[in-house]
């Protein structure tokens, strides 16, 4: 066991957590040591693998059962997917808190409100699980192609600056500050961004999430609600100038 945790660099406490738990399962031999085989180290490299992207045990156990006689590529090829999920939930976590600290960078004495940061960090319950964005590509003609990674962008923007225009809406800041202003010069860009139909077919998917919000997961919804009627007035006064 020593053996296979240096050549792994972790511990032998945690090969014996995962043996417990039945994460992995090591081999015995006839005095009862637990040996760990080719197959053990790859199953254990797996789990690093994925544990190291903020997957939870147990989800690790759940997808590592799902490849269990899968065909190599099946298995690579959802792996690459569960790391892509994990590389998205630590770019919202990410530009959530820019959001906060260019707020608080503007208005050092700003209250956070509890619970702020925590609600608009989810990926787990977010637009990305909007019907709009899942089944994009049934909605659309045949041969046009949405271009998801301008929607990922264009949501994970607007949520940066609707958590910034929440932060000012409960400090009182106007929205015809030197913050407010910015705020809208930013947003408007970001909305012509997406409303740009190039492919064609994103523009019409923005819009129809947009108008659509009484379908958002609950966490986008509230953070929409309380926030359209400031951006808007952002915005405002932005083109106005």
């Amino acid at each position: 066991m020593g053996e296979a945790a240096r050549r792994c660099d972790t511990t032998v406490r945690t090969l014996q957590y995962y043996d417990r738990i039945g994460l992995l399962v090591a081999a015995r031999d006839e005095s009862g040591r637990r040996r760990y085989g080719p197959e053990q180290l790859d199953r254990l490299r797996r789990i690093q693998l994925l544990t190291s992207a903020g997957l939870r045990l147990d989800e690790v156990g759940a997808a590592l059962a799902r490849q269990e006689s899968r065909p190599l590529l099946e298995t690579y090829s959802e792996q690459v997917r569960l790391l892509e999920i994990a590389e998205l939930r630590l770019r919202c976590q990410r530009i959530v808190l820019a959001a906060v600290t260019q707020v608080l960078r503007e208005h050092p004495d700003a209250r956070v409100p509890e619970g702020v940061v925590a609600a608009t960090m989810s990926l787990d319950r977010t637009l990305l699980r909007h019907p709009g964005v899942e089944d994009a590509g049934a909605h659309t003609p045949a041969g046009v192609d949405i271009d998801v990674e301008r929607v990922i962008t264009t949501y994970f923007e607007w949520k940066a600056y609707a958590v910034q225009a929440l932060l000012l809406v409960e400090n009182g800041v106007p929205a015809d500050s030197r913050s407010g202003r910015r705020l809208g010069r930013e947003w408007q860009a970001t909305t012509e961004y997406a409303l740009r139909d190039q492919p064609a077919g994103t523009g019409d998917l923005y819009r129809a999430m947009e108008q659509s919000d009484h379908r958002w997961p609950a966490e986008d919804r509230v953070l929409h609600r309380k926030t359209k009627d400031f951006l808007d007035r952002c915005l405002l006064v932005a083109q106005q100038r």
